[in-house]
């Protein structure tokens, strides 16, 4: 049989292209993924699988947590999609992290699996295409990798906070220039801080760095202060040690630097006043360099152990809102200026060694303070505010969110000084303030009679100074009005009647002038000479009937006629006689 002639090469091209098109496409995307996610809940306890329970049926954005990439136009329309995000913050996942079928998403871009309860160590296999991973709180222990970085090399932004990390940071370890935001805060990481930690500091895009609540010890690496593009830098509450690097102006697009509770020693350097877009501080001393960075809103310099006098370099702090500088060992007089800043919200002097008189001037400057206008502030909580600071990376224009809390109060915080004289009528004429605390000084004269027309006013403590006169009528009607304290001053005349009075059953202790109901004169004065009509009972004094008080000479002859009746009575009664002169019997 004579051989089949070969067929043409047109002809076989065709039937090869043919066979391509006709041949079944491996469902790469969808099964690939789908399986994936059904292996990741696998992995995790029984009671954190329920929590996945939609996980059914083909991959679609209706399973819990996930998100799709959209469909792309063209010839790969066809192909099914595949998973972009997988976002699972807050369910309670117990179990080791599933890293395995985590790799398996190749195309995964977010994975937050924050606030949950995952276990084991990190990782270095996870998807390469990640640009987000956020593994906060959780109970993730060890180290930090070396390979992490490296096996990540698209990664944007890094959030390992609040787990177990125990383990000191290789020195090697060193970030992409891609990375916008690292958070490796609230662990207890021990050992130095690594000197580079991005790879290129002058190419990184590197905006946050946290690396406080943490146990690092050591310097401050220079090489943070080379990183030009950071906005936020907290280092607070390690055990840092030496000077502030002197490079630390070259980052002058810094918002906010935290560097408290450490060990920090020597001056803070000049070069600070650089970074002139500072917005949020928090030191240990108040140099005269900042009074350049006139764009603070937030200084926290509490809890230190500063001495001498106001820096001047305060006054310039004109964007100000939030100033603490309690806790300190700062003395002399309040500058005229202390309440002269157009955005104030807080001010806390208390626990200093402040002596003088409260400056009257400036106290009409502040818009907040004044019910003026200002932020809207909600009210909850009675306390003091604490401050609360959070700096996020928008993840879509990769920008750095700055905002803090004050925890929803305006007010002044004056107490435990050593200020003498009256309190300003200026102060007492702030309509915005909701806390308002002047006690443990030494303030005398009296309370302001316009104190009442403070509506904001939910706190107010007076107490322990040497204040005199009436308690001002207007304070019973203040509605908002729900911590009040006056206690332990020289008050006097009678208490106000009103019910709102009522609610502050102690507010008035400490002050014997007080006097209310029927032990308080008309025209609620004593005569003088005369004790206080008040529930203590002193010698000689203190008891009255209906028509006044018992008068000396009264005293004198009941107790002379006491005296002689008794001697009488002792004197003619035989058993008394035999009982006090019966003689004494001797006993060895």
């Amino acid at each position: 049989m004579p051989p089949a002639a070969p067929l043409p090469r047109h002809l076989l091209a065709f039937l090869l292209l043919l066979i391509l098109a006709t041949a079944p496409r491996p469902a790469a995307s969808a099964s690939t993924d789908r399986a994936a996610l059904l292996a990741f809940r696998a992995a995790l306890s029984p009671p954190s699988r329920a929590a996945l329970a939609s996980w059914r049926g083909p991959l679609s954005p209706s399973w819990l947590g996930v998100s799709l990439h959209p469909d792309t136009p063209g010839p790969a329309a066809a192909a099914p999609p595949s998973v972009s995000a997988l976002e699972l913050r807050g369910l309670n996942l117990t179990g080791p992290l599933p890293a395995p079928a985590l790799a398996l998403l190749r195309r995964l871009r977010t994975l937050d699996l924050s606030a949950n309860a995952l276990s084991g160590e990190l990782p270095c296999s996870l998807p390469r295409s990640l640009l987000v991973l956020d593994l906060s709180r959780n109970a993730l222990s060890g180290a930090v990798p070396t390979c992490l970085p490296s096996s990540l090399p698209a990664l944007r932004a890094l959030n390992l906070s609040a787990n177990f990390l125990r383990l000191p940071l290789s020195p090697r370890l060193s970030f992409p220039s891609r990375l916008a935001a690292l958070d490796l805060s609230r662990n207890a990481i021990s050992g130095a801080v690594p000197p580079r930690i991005v790879a290129d500091p002058d190419a990184s895009a590197l905006l946050l760095l946290d690396l406080s609540h943490n146990r690092f010890s050591g310097e401050i690496p220079a090489g943070i202060t080379a990183i030009r593009s950071l906005q936020g830098l907290f280092l607070a509450d390690n055990q840092l040690s030496g000077e502030i690097p002197p490079g630390i102006g070259n980052l002058t697009y810094l918002q906010v630097l935290d560097l408290s509770l450490n060990r920090l020693s020597g001056a803070v350097p000049a070069g600070l006043a650089g970074c002139f877009q500072l917005l949020y501080l928090r030191l240990g001393e108040i140099p005269l360099p900042l009074a350049g960075c006139r764009s603070l809103e937030v200084v926290d310099l509490s809890g230190n152990e500063i001495s001498g006098e106001l820096s001047s370099a305060v006054a310039k702090w004109q964007s100000i809102r939030f100033l603490s500088l309690a806790g300190n060992q700062l003395s002399g007089q309040l500058p005229d200026w202390m309440f002269s800043f157009p955005m104030l919200q807080w001010l806390d002097l208390s626990s200093n060694k402040f002596v003088g008189f409260i400056p009257d001037g400036g106290f009409n400057v502040s818009a907040v303070l004044n019910g003026e206008g200002g932020q809207e502030i909600s009210s909850e909580g009675m306390l003091p505010p604490k401050l609360f600071v959070s700096a996020t990376v928008d993840t879509m224009s990769w920008q750095l969110d700055l905002g803090y809390d004050l925890q929803a109060t305006t007010g002044i915080d004056l107490s435990r000084n050593e200020f003498r004289g009256e309190i300003p009528e200026g102060l007492a004429a702030m309509k915005g303030l909701e806390y308002l605390n002047l006690s443990c000084n030494y303030l005398a004269g009296q309370i302001p009679e316009g104190l009442g027309g403070m509506g904001k006013l939910r706190t107010l403590d007076f107490s322990h100074n040497v204040l005199s006169g009436e308690v001002p009528p207007g304070i019973a009607s203040m509605t908002e009005l729900e911590v009040l304290n006056l206690s332990y001053n020289s008050l006097s005349g009678p208490l106000p009647t009103t019910d709102g009075m009522r609610k502050f059953p102690g507010a008035l202790a400490g002050n014997p002038g007080i006097c209310s109901g029927e032990g308080c004169p008309e025209d609620a004065s004593m005569p003088e000479g005369k004790m206080a009509g008040n529930s203590r009972h002193g010698w000689l004094g203190g008891w009255h009937g209906e028509n006044g008080w018992v008068s000396l000479g009264a005293f004198c002859i009941s107790t002379m006629t006491s005296f002689y009746v008794s001697l009488v009575t002792l004197l003619c009664s035989p058993k008394a006689r035999n009982f006090v002169f019966r003689p004494v019997r001797a006993e060895y």
